[in-house]
C-alpha cells in the first residue's frame, strides 16, 4: 500500500476569507448539523501539479508531496491518504485508496491534464471532502455533506415505502419470445452464475462481485441461484444499450482492470442488512458500492436487489436521484402510465404489472434534476452504444408458411429515435397477424410499430398503451412492397407521461404472413468463396447450396479476421441456435463444420453475429 499526503499551495487571504455554504439534503437528523456548516475551499495546485505530486508519491510511498488542511467553522482536518490502485497512461488519471488507516473510508482522484475531480470519504466520522478543478485548472479541496458523495435512503421514507406499498408485490414476466436472442435475455438455464456475462469480450466491465453473499457456486441465505440470475440480469438490462460487460466473473473484471482501469466498475454484495448505498461517479476506479442483502418486503432477492444494484450503479456512474412529486427526493412515478426512472423511487411500482422504470432528463413536470442520464454515462464516463444492429433496414426472416420466428426476427433500439426497418413483399391477397415484444426481463423499452408501402404511406400502427408490446391482427394487405418499422414508444406527453428518451432495449416478433413472398436465397456455388460479407451484432445471414445424391460430404466454414460469427447448418430450411445439422461456435469468425453422408437437398448455411464481423468469406464445398 502506497501512502500519499496532501500539501497546499498558499491560500490567498481572500480565498481564506472566502466561505463556501454546503448544499441542504433531506436526509437524516444525523447529518443536519453538518449540512448547516459552512466550508472553506482550499487550493492545491494546478492539475500538473497534483498528477505529478501523485506519480512521485506513487514512486516513492514513504515521501510527502502533497498536503491539504481543511478549515471550517468548528473544525480543522488533517487528510492524509494510502493509495491502492494507481493508473496514469495517455493523459488519464484514476486514483484510489483511502483515509491513512482507516480501513472504513475511501478516496479517489480521476480525470486528465486538464481537469481531475475525486473525494475522500471517511464512514468513521460521516465526513466527506470534494476534489475539483476551476475553470483556470487549479485543483482545491472542499467539506462537504457526505450525501453530496454518497446518495443515500431516508430512513423514514424507506420505512413507510415497506410498510405501506410493497405487499403483494408484482414481479415480471418473460414474454415467451425471450429465447436467448443476447447472452442476458430469457429465464435461468442452469447458468454458472459466478460466470454471468451480458457482453462477453467488451473492454468496459462491471463486476457484481457477489463472492461474500456465496459459497463457491452456491447462494447463502437460501437465495437461490435464479435469484442470482436476476440480479445480475436486471442490471445487464438496463445498461444493455452500451457496450459494457455486466458481468459476475473475477478473472475478467481483473483482466479489464489491469488493461485500463478508466473502464471498469465494481459494487460489491455484502453478506448482512443494511441500507445499500454507492460513491458517486466512482466507475473508473476501484472505489466500490455497497449492496446489502435485504430486499425490501414483497420483493425476492433477485428483483428487489437487482433493482437496487441497478439504481446503485447508477450513481457510480455519475447520477444523482431524480427529484419530485410527493416522493421528494424520490420522485415515485407516474401511476397512470406505470413509468418512473429508475434514479427515483423504483419500490413505488411494486403493484404495476406493465411497470417501467428508465433513465431520465428530467421531463416529468414536477422534476427537479434535469442531468442527461444518458449523455452523462456515454459523454461524461465515455462508454460507447453499442452498434446499430439495423442501420439501414433488412428482409423480415419469413420461414414455412409465411411463419415470422422470434428466434430470426428480433433487434435492438439502441438509442433516442433510433428505428429498425423490416421489409416483405406481399403477392395477391395477404393477411398479417403479428406480435412485437420487449424480451428484457426488467426492461426500458414500450414498443412502436408502424407499417408502410413502398411510396411511405402508413397502412397501421400499434403501440398498446400500458401493455408495451405492439400487436397486428388480421391485418389484410394488398399485393405490394411494404416496410415495418419499430422504434421506442411514449405516452401521454413528457410531462405527464413519458417520451422515447429511454425507450429502449431488445424486442423480438412472431406470427405469420400470407400470401408472402420470401426473399431469394443466395446460392453459392461449391468450393468457391464468397468474399465480402458483414453483418451487425445479433443478426442472422443464409446461404444455400443444392446437394445432389450420392455425396460423401459437405463442408462448411466461414473466415473472418474480426467480430465473432458463428456458423449453422441445416437441411431444407433455415437452422437456429438450437435446431441444425452442424454448428461451429468459437470465440473467433473462423468456424468449420462436416455433414457427412448427406442427404440429397438444399442445405442452408446460416451465420449468426455473435458479435459484429466484416469482410467475412462464406464457402461450402461438396465432396
Amino acid at each position: 500500500m502506497k501512502k500519499i499526503t496532501m500539501t497546499p499551495t498558499r491560500i490567498s487571504s481572500s480565498l481564506h476569507s472566502a466561505l463556501l455554504a454546503a448544499a441542504l439534503f433531506s436526509g437524516g437528523s444525523a447529518l443536519a448539523a453538518d449540512n448547516l456548516l459552512v466550508k472553506a475551499k482550499q487550493e492545491l495546485g494546478s492539475v500538473n501539479a497534483v498528477i505529478n505530486g501523485l506519480a512521485a508519491q506513487h514512486a516513492n510511498p514513504n515521501a510527502s508531496f502533497l498536503r491539504s488542511t481543511v478549515s471550517a467553522k468548528d473544525t480543522s482536518q488533517e487528510l492524509d491518504t494510502d493509495i491502492t490502485d494507481y493508473h496514469f497512461k495517455d493523459g488519464q488519471l484514476s486514483v484510489s485508496g483511502r483515509a491513512r488507516g482507516i480501513a472504513n473510508s475511501s478516496f479517489i482522484l480521476k480525470g486528465n491534464t486538464q481537469s481531475i475531480k475525486g473525494y475522500l470519504v471517511r464512514h468513521d466520522t460521516k465526513k466527506a471532502y470534494e476534489y475539483s478543478t476551476d475553470a483556470k485548472g487549479v485543483v482545491s479541496v472542499v467539506e462537504v455533506p457526505i450525501s453530496k458523495i454518497i446518495p443515500d435512503l431516508d430512513d423514514q421514507w424507506l420505512k413507510a415505502t415497506t410498510v405501506n406499498n410493497l405487499a403483494g408485490a408484482i414481479h415480471p414476466v418473460y414474454s415467451a419470445m425471450a429465447l436467448r436472442q443476447a447472452p442476458h435475455i430469457g429465464p435461468y438455464n442452469n447458468e454458472d452464475v459466478t460466470k454471468l456475462e451480458s457482453k462477453p469480450g467488451s473492454p468496459w466491465v462491471f463486476y457484481l462481485n457477489h463472492s461474500a453473499v456465496m459459497s463457491g457456486s452456491t447462494p447463502l441465505n437460501g437465495v437461490t441461484k435464479e435469484n442470482m440470475y436476476r440480479a445480475w440480469q436486471i442490471v445487464a438490462d438496463q445498461y444493455s444499450m452500451y457496450n459494457i460487460n455486466i458481468t459476475t466473473n473475477p478473472a475478467v473484471y481483473n483482466a479489464a482492470k489491469s488493461a485500463n482501469i478508466l473502464r471498469t466498475g465494481v459494487i460489491n454484495f455484502v453478506n448482512q442488512d443494511g441500507r445499500s448505498n454507492a460513491p458517486l461517479s466512482s466507475f473508473g476506479t476501484t472505489s466500490a458500492g455497497t449492496l446489502y442483502r435485504n430486499p425490501s418486503s414483497g420483493f425476492d432477492y433477485g428483483y428487489g436487489i437487482g433493482m437496487t444494484a441497478a439504481h446503485e450503479v447508477g450513481h457510480q456512474m455519475g447520477m444523482n436521484h431524480d427529484h419530485g412529486g410527493t416522493g421528494g427526493e424520490y420522485f415515485e412515478g407516474i401511476a397512470a402510465y406505470q413509468w418512473g426512472p429508475i434514479m427515483g423511487n423504483y419500490w413505488m411500482g411494486a403493484n404495476w404489472a406493465a411497470s417501467r422504470w428508465t433513465w431520465s432528463k428530467g421531463e416529468y413536470s414536477t422534476a427537479t434534476n434535469f442531468e442527461d442520464d444518458l449523455r452523462i454515462m456515454n459523454v461524461n464516463e465515455s462508454v460507447p452504444y453499442v452498434v446499430d444492429d439495423n442501420p439501414s433496414g433488412k428482409a423480415l426472416n419469413l420461414g414455412s408458411n409465411g411463419a415470422i420466428s422470434p428466434t430470426n426476427n428480433f433487434g435492438q433500439i439502441e438509442r433516442t429515435g433510433d428505428t429498425d426497418s423490416f421489409t416483405f413483399t406481399v403477392t395477391g391477397t395477404g393477411k398479417l397477424d403479428l406480435k412485437i415484444d420487449p424480451i428484457e426481463y426488467f426492461g426500458m423499452l414500450d414498443v412502436d410499430a408502424k407499417i408502410y408501402t413502398a411510396a411511405g404511406t402508413l397502412v397501421a400502427s400499434s403501440n398498446k398503451p400500458v401493455n408495451r408490446s405492439a400487436e397486428f391482427i388480421a391485418l389484410n394487405l394488398s399485393a405490394g412492397d411494404y416496410r415495418l418499422v419499430i422504434a421506442g414508444g411514449a405516452e401521454g406527453t413528457p410531462q405527464n407521461g413519458f417520451s422515447n428518451y429511454s425507450s429502449l432495449g431488445y424486442y423480438a416478433m412472431q406470427g405469420s404472413l400470407t400470401g408472402s413472398t420470401p426473399p431469394p436465397d443466395v446460392i453459392l456455388t461449391s468450393g468457391v468463396a464468397l468474399a465480402g460479407q458483414s453483418s451487425a451484432t445479433g443478426t442472422w445471414k443464409y446461404y444455400a447450396i443444392d446437394v445432389p445424391t450420392g455425396k460423401t460430404s459437405v463442408v462448411f466454414s466461414i473466415n473472418g479476421a474480426n467480430g465473432d460469427a458463428d456458423l449453422f447448418t441445416q437441411l431444407t430450411s433455415k437452422p437456429t441456435t438450437t435446431v441444425y445439422k452442424c454448428k461451429s461456435d468459437g470465440a473467433t469468425s473462423i468456424e468449420s463444420c462436416t455433414v457427412n453422408a448427406p442427404a440429397a437437398g438444399r442445405y442452408y448455411l446460416g451465420v449468426y453475429s455473435y458479435a459484429a464481423y466484416s469482410a467475412l468469406t462464406v464457402k461450402a464445398t461438396v465432396n
